[in-house]
């Protein structure tokens, strides 16, 4: 009965293996390291923890991370780009472009495909998931989402990013937001901050659904906490935290404001970009958000809840 039981442990773990979402099919080249100010450093299934430099690449399964005071921007080969703030762990739980792996002159997967990966991959759709763990980011979307939305998922502990051709903020509720006055003011007195989690749109719209099936709807300039408990309260606006601990953009050897200054830098790779910088982030990242964004709607809720 036991060699049983270990029949089927071994049989399913060696399908799941296999299968395209399994630790082998995670090994394909998801991007590189466009722009390091400070230390990172990726772990993967098929690599241990390593530091991480400008140009490096990372792949599909990896967990990258920041460290105090550091800032790391990935590329992504569908043209996406994620920016990590400080102290932030950020996961690649997935990732699949098609053409970014026919047409790029990039370092070949960790390992090869095994047989019935190599049946799949063909016929497996893009796909982009991503998960925050810990800290905070800025996104913007890439040709993966703008195909089909749903194809582009960021998750956190307590909920979960869809798209509509987006660049936006996303950020775990450490000290800096507990003491935001935008966000203590939504907040009802008694509700805890802790595990909350705060999202903010610059362009787009981005759907944010909480681990309960509450939902809210954002458009540039709106933002939203999920607290733990899944309970969900617009904001008045973009929280100052998710500003003003980078609200320049900084180059080596002295500060850009943005725009044209910050694509210039940009173009050198030596630039660390802030997050309230909507034009520099723009040409830096290199992704212009497309005519699919939606700008002009307000806030709608689907069974968001205010109260518990």
């Amino acid at each position: 009965m036991r060699f049983a039981r270990f029949f089927v442990f071994i049989s399913a773990f060696t399908l799941a293996a296999l299968s395209p979402g399994g630790a082998l099919a995670q090994s394909a080249l998801a991007g590189n390291v466009g722009l390091l100010n400070g230390q990172a450093q990726a772990s993967g299934p098929n690599a241990p923890a390593h530091a991480l430099a400008k140009g490096d690449p990372v792949y599909g399964g990896d967990i990258v991370e920041t460290g105090a005071a550091s800032y790391a921007m990935i590329r992504f080969t569908d043209q996406g780009s994620v920016l990590l703030r400080p102290n932030s762990r950020f996961q690649i739980e997935k990732y699949k472009y098609s053409a970014g792996a026919a047409s790029a002159a990039a370092p070949a997967p960790r390992e090869a495909l095994a047989p019935l990966q190599a049946a799949t991959a063909a016929t497996e759709p893009d796909s982009t998931f991503f998960r925050l763990l810990k800290g905070g980011l800025r996104a913007v979307s890439g040709l993966v989402a703008h195909a089909d939305y749903s194809h582009y998922l960021m998750s956190t502990p307590v909920a979960t990013m869809g798209i509509r051709g987006t660049d936006y903020e996303l950020a775990m509720c450490e000290e800096s937001c507990q003491g935001d006055p935008v966000v203590t003011q939504a907040v009802p007195a008694g509700k805890s901050l802790q595990g909350a989690v705060v999202s903010g749109v610059n362009q787009g719209q981005i759907v944010v659904t909480s681990f309960t099936g509450n939902s809210v709807t954002l458009s540039a300039g709106q933002a939203v906490i999920t607290l733990a408990d899944g309970s969900q309260y617009l904001l008045g606006a973009l929280p100052a935290f998710l500003t003003t601990d980078a609200d320049a953009v900084v180059v080596e050897g002295g500060v850009a404001a943005g725009g044209a200054t910050a694509a210039s830098a940009a173009a050198g790779g030596s630039v660390l970009v802030g997050a309230g910088v909507t034009a520099g982030i723009a040409a830096l990242i290199g992704v212009v958000v497309g005519s699919s964004s939606n700008n002009n709607g307000t806030a709608t809720s689907t069974s968001t809840s205010t109260a518990h």
